[in-house]
């Protein structure tokens, strides 16, 4: 590094064991984060559908914390006053935006993310229709058979996390 004229940042810089089933270390470090994603040993799959410990990376904590927080301090849930279109315009570009970046590994690691978004919403249904009487069951009903017809409305429904 240092023929490079580089220096390594000592809080920041660590030497991480990549740990595979054929790899045997007593190294405790063998995960680490880098630009939102977490690196570790996970599960995989062969295509003959045989399973084995490999390094992959996903959505890291931090990531993953700091855009459930992004979800609930815009306090959606009490934007009474607008409809879910609206909604749904204010969010997409963002919803977007994660997919795009974060899908690319283990996109399946969004759906907990999206449930958490979808809560909101009935939350924002619970508030809006004065109809269900703030009951969480009726507005859930109402939800999934609204977003069951409007598949196009949020774009995480659209790429598939319908089901979340």
């Amino acid at each position: 590094m240092s023929a490079c004229q580089l220096r390594l940042h000592e809080g920041k810089t660590k030497i991480v064991f990549c740990k595979k089933i054929k790899r045997q270390s007593s190294s405790k470090t063998v995960k680490f984060d880098f630009l939102g994603y977490s690196f570790q040993p996970r599960p995989s799959a062969t295509k003959g559908g045989r399973m084995f410990l490999g390094y992959d990376c996903a959505i890291s904590q931090s990531s993953r914390n700091r855009i459930i927080s992004e979800i609930k301090s815009t306090k959606f849930q009490r934007w009474t006053n607008r409809s879910i279109e609206e909604i749904a315009e204010f969010f997409n570009t963002k919803i977007q935006g994660w997919i795009n970046y974060y899908g690319k590994f283990r996109k399946h690691k969004l759906n907990s993310l999206f449930r958490i978004f979808e809560r909101q919403l009935i939350e924002w249904v619970r508030r809006r229709y004065k109809r269900f009487n703030m009951s969480y069951i009726k507005a859930s009903k109402w939800f999934f058979r609204f977003k069951r017809n409007n598949v196009r409305l949020f774009v995480h429904w659209e790429r598939g996390f319908i089901n979340v």
